[in-house]
């Protein structure tokens, strides 16, 4: 028996934690001494401590000690992140909250898939190393592109494909003799497990700010790996590649029709791998109908259409993400009832506003006769309200044809303007809204003619994309409720 073997896990735990904070202390001291740059030892810190948690799956025999120091370092990364403290972990040249993101995926990862060590351990070596290299060669690159927020580089963005390619590949490999998988990946299904695996991380990073890119890309990977092995394993691979080549055209369409942004066409594509991935095309069906009809109604009108971006898709989508990823794992058909739901509202709530475009009397606000102009939050019309009904009731109609489960129309129907009035009723009541000091319009948005806007009602923290999101989530909940 080795000394590993005899050390408890929680004194190999201690171990551990004492051996990060005296690496991070002498970073930091050594930055100091020598003079020079944060940036400097912040990458090693990020792949030192990377390391480290690879190794945890092949340390611990249960996830509480990783569970447990992921809870610490998100408490004290916090906490120096916002005393400006420990400049070697969070000084950069913009403002980054990914020292915070990383232990958040890790907590994720290790308390929801402990038993799927491999994945654990490809997905945190993809983000230690894979991330790190794409910064490197991306520094000095003059051709740069801003899919969102931050500014990416061509160069960067391949050498992160690259490196999370040969990571995915030669780590499959590897890993599953370590562990003597029962049977090994023949070399074309492993060489498409790493182009398939290695675009999402690539694309996550993509549209990723402020560090975010430390939790999606670990989130995106895994869901990746994972989705390609069990379509594999089901003889459904064919159908997930078709719907990737498909959707990579819909979004490129998408996106030169001016429906939706850059990064608005990356996240619908990374969403859209992981609903089909999780449920095929019976459960892609639904989102596609909703995206599609969408985009058309909106183009129909006579003002400028709006293009939906990674905030937007998120809101709308978000919720169905979720409970397709719950389907994948753990398949439950309440899952398909509570995506449905959320389908089902997001539709509506898009209906209702595009539709009620066209009515020619002006809305009311929700629960007043205060007449307002067309397109403000919490106004209503009927023309509106009846397209909300049957926005929500075709979506009941797709769910219960594609899914097979009886009795959806009417849970899936109500769930549908449940959410749309929902959405009404914050828009009007908690939403924010906002004085433009220039042309003295109100306004939805904390900026307007290039100049910061006033608070007038409402909450700052409330804005139409989190109500769309609280839409769909009560859209959810009301369809499992009526439909159990």
């Amino acid at each position: 028996m080795n000394l590993i073997e005899r050390l408890s896990d929680w004194t190999l735990f201690s171990i551990i934690f004492i051996i990060i904070f005296a690496v991070l202390g002498s970073a930091e001291g050594l930055r100091k001494y020598t003079n020079k740059p944060p940036e400097s030892t912040r990458k090693f810190i990020h792949i030192f401590v990377g390391l480290i948690i690879c190794l945890c799956p092949l340390i611990f025999k249960v996830n509480y000690q990783i569970i447990t120091l992921s809870f610490l370092f998100i408490g004290i990364n916090a906490y120096l992140l916002f005393s400006e403290k420990f400049e070697s972990m969070h000084v950069t040249s913009r403002k980054s909250y990914g020292t915070i993101y990383f232990p958040f995926s890790v907590l994720i990862l290790s308390y929801f898939w402990w038993d799927k060590p491999i994945s654990f351990i490809l997905t945190i070596l993809v983000l230690t190393l894979a991330d790190p290299i794409a910064a490197i060669f991306g520094a000095k690159e003059r051709i740069v592109f801003t899919p969102w927020v931050d500014q990416k580089s061509i160069r960067g963005s391949l050498a992160m494909f690259s490196s999370s390619f040969l990571i995915i590949m030669l780590g499959t490999d590897i890993l599953s003799k370590y562990y003597g998988s029962a049977f090994l990946l023949p070399f074309p299904i492993l060489f498409g497990l790493g182009v398939f695996t290695a675009l999402s991380a690539t694309l996550s990073e993509a549209v990723s700010c402020k560090g975010s890119d430390n939790l999606s890309i670990p989130i995106a990977t895994f869901l990746s790996y994972e989705i390609y092995l069990i379509n594999y394993t089901h003889g459904t691979l064919f159908q997930l590649l078709s719907w990737t080549l498909l959707s990579i055209i819909i979004f490129t369409i998408a996106n030169k029709k001016n429906s939706v942004t850059i990064n608005g066409s990356i996240t619908g594509y990374l969403l859209g791998i992981i609903i089909f991935g999780s449920g095929g095309w019976k459960w892609i069906a639904p989102l596609v109908f909703f995206f599609i009809s969408s985009s058309i109604l909106s183009h129909l009108k006579t003002k400028v259409a709006s293009r939906r971006d990674i905030a937007q898709l998120l809101a709308n989508g978000g919720i169905a993400t979720i409970c397709a990823i719950v389907y994948l794992f753990w398949d439950s058909t309440y899952s398909s009832v509570l995506y449905l739901g959320a389908i089902a509202a997001a539709t509506a709530d898009t209906w209702g506003t595009e539709i009620g475009y066209y009515s020619r009397k002006s809305p009311n606000l929700i629960f007043s006769n205060k007449k307002v102009p067309k397109g403000t939050s919490g106004g209503i019309t009927y023309l509106g309200t009846f397209g909300s009904i049957i926005g929500g009731l075709v979506i009941g109609l797709i769910g219960e044809l594609s899914l097979g489960i009886e009795n959806l129309i009417f849970p899936i129907t109500i769930a549908g303007i449940s959410g749309s009035l929902y959405d009404s009723t914050l828009g009007n009541y908690v939403q924010g809204k906002y004085l433009c000091n220039k042309c003295n319009n109100i306004i939805e948005e904390r900026s307007h003619c290039n100049d910061p806007t006033s608070l007038i009602s409402g909450s700052r923290w409330i804005d139409n994309n989190m109500v769309n999101f609280l839409n769909t989530l009560v859209g959810a909940i009301v369809a499992y409720l009526i439909w159990i």
